[in-house]
């Protein structure tokens, strides 16, 4: 199956489509593409005067070019700061769950990593601020969808500050959540602040690498004078300035209409989610859903290869969660592709199903009582009668009620007769058994298969 074939629910990117795909954008993608190919052959201006101008006019609320510094994406921005401010042995306070990237960064400069949940990171005690050199937030929060609101993020922005703890703000997404949240434009009264923005996810082209920072004019204007010469390309910066002079900026009409389609297919999915399998997804205010897969009979990595092996890419999340199976993370897309998500489980289902049963069977019907579950650890027990090894769980054909095999009618702990196999031993027969799991998972109705078995297998045995 080809890349272009493969429906993709694992990136975070803007679900929408790129803002050139929009008629009342206005922008021509071929047309700026074709005029900064036509200026490949000379260096950028490093400065990147008009791209910061242009990001300093998509924010608003008086924020100054000097305050941006342009990024080859949110990653680098993240090297570059904690580049310049960290030393061995100083404390980083990153977010739990968040992208595994923030602590590699900063355990490459040596740093000691602390992690804390969200509500724990906006409490932490005086004496840890006082130690920790940098605490890092992401608004809204990747995996979990959370969103912090702009009052209790300003609060410990100034928190932060008082400590002389440098804060890092990562709202690479908040354009796709609620751009009200941001606190981008406390930069300009808070030298311990650091914003991060994406250009990439916002506007559907991941593969496009740019970022933007927004800080103070005197922090801005040493991490400037850091980072590496002409980081972004000419291709980049051109459709970089071309989206942020949008008439609006975050209110525009592409970023309007993408959080209404958002909003609009994150509670179709999460509804549709809800009341099928045993998913459980978790509130977001983002443009993807985590999803607590707990119930479902199979873990969050046999799932995720599962739909894969049917062309549908899901993000399994046990970087997130310290290698836990019980997490994965489903972007918003539309309801077709949706729907063919739904339709996809199904067929995976089986598959995962079958495979497990065949397991189950091989290692039960052969092995008899030495291998199956017994009455302290089974929730339905009493059942039958004391010492029984429950191995009829797992007959096919349980009861038949046909004496010949052995079995018979027994009285049972609870009262009344029922049917025991416990004098069975056709099943046990290793041969007999491959014989009956062969029919059992052929293609086709499974109650056929079941009367086929025992019509063609056991049958002539008795």
């Amino acid at each position: 199956m080809s890349e272009s074939d493969m429906l993709d629910f694992s990136s975070n990117a803007n679900p929408l489509g790129t803002p050139f795909e929009l008629k009342e954008s206005g922008l021509d993608k071929e047309q700026i593409i074709f005029d900064s190919i036509a200026r490949s052959e000379q260096y950028p201006d490093n400065r990147y005067l008009e791209l910061r101008t242009a990001a300093a006019g998509f924010l608003g609320h008086g924020i100054n070019f000097k305050n941006i510094v342009p990024g080859n994406g949110s990653c680098e921005l993240l090297r570059l700061l904690i580049g310049s401010v960290v030393n061995e042995e100083d404390m980083i306070i990153v977010p739990s769950p968040s992208s595994g990237q923030y602590r590699h960064v900063a355990e490459i400069f040596g740093a000691r990593v602390h992690s804390f949940t969200s509500k724990e990171l906006l409490n932490l005690p005086k004496m840890t601020l006082d130690r920790a050199k940098i605490v890092i937030i992401e608004n809204p929060n990747d995996p979990t969808g959370e969103l912090i609101s702009r009052d209790s993020l300003a609060e410990f922005a100034g928190k932060c500050a008082a400590h002389n703890t440098l804060l890092i703000v990562d709202e690479s997404s908040i354009e796709l959540a609620d751009p009200a949240m941001s606190i981008a434009d406390m930069v300009l009264e808070n030298d311990y602040l650091f914003v991060i923005r994406s250009v990439s996810n916002i506007i559907g082209m991941p593969g496009m690498r740019l970022a933007y920072g927004i800080a103070s004019f005197s922090m801005a204007e040493v991490l400037n004078a850091a980072r590496l010469s002409w980081n972004i390309g000419a291709v980049e910066e051109a459709i970089g300035i071309a989206f942020l002079n949008s008439e609006g900026g975050s209110s525009c009409k592409y970023l309007s209409e993408s959080r209404a389609f958002i909003e609009k297919e994150r509670d179709y999915i999460s509804k549709r989610l809800s009341g099928i399998y045993g998913f459980e997804p978790i509130e977001s205010s983002a443009s993807y859903l985590l999803v607590d897969v707990k119930d479902l009979f199979v873990d969050s990595i046999r799932l995720t290869e599962g739909l894969a092996s049917h062309g549908i890419m899901i993000r399994e999340c046990g970087d997130f969660f310290d290698g836990s199976k019980r997490y994965v993370r489903i972007s918003v897309r539309s309801h077709v592709d949706f729907e063919k998500l739904i339709r996809t489980l199904d067929d995976v289902f089986a598959e995962l199903s079958r495979e497990d049963a065949r397991e189950k069977l091989v290692e039960t019907i052969e092995h008899g009582g030495a291998t199956a579950a017994g009455r302290g650890s089974c929730e339905y027990y009493p059942c039958h009668f004391t010492g029984q090894d429950c191995t009829f769980c797992f007959c096919p054909f349980y009861p038949c009620q046909d004496e010949n095999t052995g079995g018979k009618l027994i009285e049972s702990s609870t009262g009344g007769q029922v049917w025991s196999c416990e004098h069975c031993t056709l099943l046990h027969r290793p041969k007999v058994a491959r014989l009956v799991l062969d029919a059992l998972m052929a293609d086709g109705d499974t109650d056929e298969n079941i009367r086929r078995a025992w019509k063609e297998i056991i049958e002539p045995l008795l």
